[in-house]
């Protein structure tokens, strides 16, 4: 459809913006993403980010939409991340084509070979819009979430208990004096653990950023850092994070070493992240999982998960550069 609406880009002014890009935002996230968490996300991002926010705007000077695209350093060579969000009030407008048509031009000029990007699953109009432009599913995250008050956790009694008994003990980073080194030991577990999950990039934030994401994150619980050990060796973990504005908790990754797996460690580490949330008194725990990740969905469905909508990562192969030939 034609612009109906006289709009005018330029770069996003976090302090005039920000509450209006967290509002736009919020509509296509499970949890409301604040003006904190945008000045928080500027604040971790890494010194050698490669990054630009434009933001539309009409005649009146209120925003429209905006978007983000960038890479960070560890990424896979050539490869952006591209966001356009749109106030759903004036959309099929070209006010969205206009900012990836802005955010395409940046990354193509920054030597860009390849972008990705994410979509809810329940959005077709969304999904639609970036399969015009060349995006296709490359893999699908499923959301679900567990009803606390509803959980009842008899139906697993002596699963932890067994794991002690077979000498695996569990602890939390508040457990531990929280160095450094211990630091390292869960940025390692966790970097191992990434890899595990199907079809995801072999790259990995270096141990300083991961410090900033996990360690000043507002969601951050030292409780919600929970280890398996066995002796001194740790061999699995599960990190959960709590969001005040939802009275939730996130379920973020739960991994464990290949040798350990089957023995229900895992299911273990889950049972204590509910434990530790019911007595936090949150009213549900939700998480996500790769729809090719099935011991883990499994797990999941044990427990009482409910599946909910989810989001396609979406990548494009951009077209080799090729300069035309004169005779």
């Amino acid at each position: 459809m034609n612009q109906t609406i006289s709009i005018h880009l330029r770069p996003v002014n976090p302090q005039t913006d920000f509450p209006r890009m967290a509002e736009l935002m919020s509509l296509n996230e499970p949890e409301p993403v604040t003006i904190e968490d945008l000045n928080k996300w500027l604040k971790q991002a890494a010194s050698e980010r490669i990054q630009r926010r434009t933001a539309a705007l009409d005649e009146q000077g209120y925003l429209l939409g905006s978007n983000n695209t960038g890479r960070d350093p560890w990424m896979t060579p050539g490869r952006f991340w591209i966001e356009v969000v749109v106030n759903p009030a004036v959309s099929r407008q070209g006010i969205g084509a206009r900012l990836y048509t802005d955010a395409l031009e940046f990354a193509q000029a920054q030597g860009a070979t390849s972008l990705e990007n994410e979509v809810r699953d329940d959005l077709p109009d969304m999904l639609r819009f970036w399969a015009k432009r060349g995006f296709v599913i490359n893999r699908h995250l499923f959301e679900s979430t567990l009803d606390l008050p509803a959980f009842d956790e008899q139906r697993f009694t002596g699963v932890i208990e067994r794991q002690t008994a077979n000498g695996i003990r569990f602890f939390t980073l508040a457990d531990l004096v929280n160095t450094q080194e211990e630091q390292k030991q869960l940025y390692e577990i966790n970097r191992r653990y990434a890899f595990d999950i199907p079809g995801r990039e072999q790259t990995f934030a270096p141990f300083e950023q991961f410090q900033k994401n996990i360690f000043e994150a507002s969601w951050y619980r030292a409780e919600g850092q929970i280890v398996a050990a066995d002796g001194e060796r740790w061999i699995g973990m599960t990190a959960a994070g709590y969001f005040p504005s939802t009275n939730s908790m996130y379920n973020m990754m739960t991994g464990v070493e290949p040798m350990y797996r089957g023995r229900g460690i895992a299911l273990a580490l889950k049972l204590l992240v509910i434990r530790w949330a019911k007595a936090y008194g949150v009213s549900y725990l939700r998480t996500n999982n790769d729809s090719e990740n099935a011991p883990m969905l499994a797990v999941n469905r044990t427990l009482g998960y409910q599946p909910q909508p989810g989001k396609y990562l979406l990548l494009h192969q951009m077209p080799a550069h090729t300069e035309e030939k004169t005779a």
